[in-house]
């Protein structure tokens, strides 16, 4: 893979391949420790700052951690130095890490000392980006080392790990390998068509909409990928004094929104978020939707009923005390939208039969709700495959999943094989956007841009 990058890059990128590169690598501030990385020739530099009676120039042992200490101009501090040879490094290339104590002026003082001996500051993600241009990586794992880095709630980070790990990368590989043989045989068919079409093609088309179901079950996985990062976006909405805000309240398990028996105290949505069973929950408190004069609360309802539009689930809040107030303006903006219905105040009054009664107050029914929510979240939750968590990853599955529809249409309309051959390699190349190898200069820089510097 590194040599068939290579071939494509220009001299200064093969030169920033090549030259020593210093960050720190956790996070600025006081801290217990501090870890300060060296990539590239950087040898001279590791034994010009640190000494200790157990290291030589010429007999270090790889991953081992030497106790010593380590000299600039204006200090000196206590820590260790390991080496990482090459190619069993993060990034393939020689590594050093100093491990110091966690001063903002030990680590500004290291890396200074540093550049002085002829490295340069590192930039934003630099370090995985050479891990990818060393075929250490494929383009997606390296994406996933980022969602790992701000991953917020557990579903979040068990879908990095996979996607860091290579899962999506494996069954990417495995679709083109597919299309390989798929894409050999037709070329065997222009060949010897006589021989080889009516056996060939049949088994094409068969193979390519099993390919093409895969795909979109795949192109299909985003949605959850993406509440899995970001969330997912609970509104509860009204009548006025239904008790909304107490029930935010008894979800969060704190007091975020303040509760009034005055009607229409809320006048904007308060929103906050929590994780629910390693699922990250955005929940939201709009005001009660009704008709008003006042201009301030009547602006509240029209969020209220925005935000009722687009969210991914409503929780529907009715008074138990009055089951059967109406309220046109709300049930018009959950027509076609995901509902839990819920009947506050059953510790005054019952729910209507056979349907969700909550109190909280008593906290009655509460736990129930949230595993509603739970059901809710795994909706888009697929057995099958991996799950595609950027808009990157879906452009190029809908590319090629679109070039194996047209070119099993091709196969069935008599489509001459060399275009049908045509159509697959455009399918091919599209998830090679996934993996690097097919993928543009400017993708891989706006990937490695989200990176913060030292990773």
């Amino acid at each position: 893979m590194y040599g068939r990058i290579l071939q494509k890059q220009s001299s200064a990128v093969l030169e920033f391949i090549m030259d020593t590169i210093v960050a720190l690598s956790t996070p600025s501030g006081r801290g217990g420790i501090c870890v300060i990385r060296l990539i590239g020739n950087h040898v001279h530099i590791m034994h010009s700052l640190f000494s200790s009676k157990e290291t030589d120039s010429e007999n270090l042992i790889p991953s081992k951690m030497y106790f010593g200490k380590i000299s600039t101009v204006d200090f000196a501090d206590l820590g260790y130095a390991v080496y990482f040879k090459a190619p069993k490094s993060y990034t393939g290339e020689d590594v050093v890490e100093f491990h110091l104590h966690g001063g903002t002026r030990i680590a500004e003082g290291v890396i200074a000392e540093c550049v002085k001996l002829g490295a340069r500051l590192a930039e934003r993600g630099e370090f995985t980006r050479r891990a990818f241009l060393n075929g250490k990586m494929d383009l997606s794992d390296a994406e996933g080392v980022i969602d790992m880095i701000n991953a917020d709630n557990v579903a979040a980070v068990r879908s990095a790990y996979r996607l860091m790990t290579g899962k999506l990368s494996a069954q990417i590989r495995a679709v083109q390998s597919q299309l390989q043989e798929t894409l050999t045989g037709l070329i065997a068919v222009l060949d010897y068509p006589e021989e080889l079409e009516e056996e060939t093609l049949p088994v094409a088309t068969e193979v390519l909409s099993g390919i093409y179901k895969e795909l979109n079950i795949l192109a299909k996985s985003r949605a959850y990928g993406q509440m899995i990062k970001e969330g997912m976006d609970v509104v509860l909405a009204g009548d006025t004094n239904v008790g909304k805000s107490s029930i935010m309240n008894a979800m969060l398990g704190y007091d975020r929104a303040i509760v009034s028996s005055t009607r229409g105290t809320t006048r904007d949505f308060i929103s906050d978020s929590f994780e629910l069973g390693g699922r990250k929950i955005n929940v939201s408190d709009t005001a009660g939707i009704r008709d008003t004069d006042d201009n301030i609360e009547k602006e509240g309802v029209n969020r209220a009923i925005s935000m009722v539009k687009n969210a991914k689930l409503i929780i529907r809040v009715y008074d138990a005390t009055a089951p059967d107030a109406k309220n046109e303006a709300l049930d018009e903006a959950l027509i076609g939208k995901n509902v839990v219905e819920v009947y506050n105040k059953c510790d005054l009054a019952p729910a209507p039969y056979g349907k969700m009664g909550i109190s909280a107050v008593t906290g009655e029914g509460i736990d129930a709700l949230l595993e509603k929510i739970k059901l809710c979240f795994d909706e888009g939750k697929t057995e099958e495959g991996e799950i595609l968590t950027s808009e990157r990853q879906l452009s190029a599955v809908t590319q090629a999943k679109d070039k194996v529809k047209e070119a099993m249409d091709g196969l069935t309309l008599g489509v001459t094989t060399d275009c049908v051959i045509s159509i697959l390699t455009e399918a091919w190349s599209a998830l090679g956007e996934i993996t690097g190898e097919k993928v543009s200069e400017k993708i891989i820089d706006d990937i490695f841009d989200k990176f913060c510097v030292g990773k």
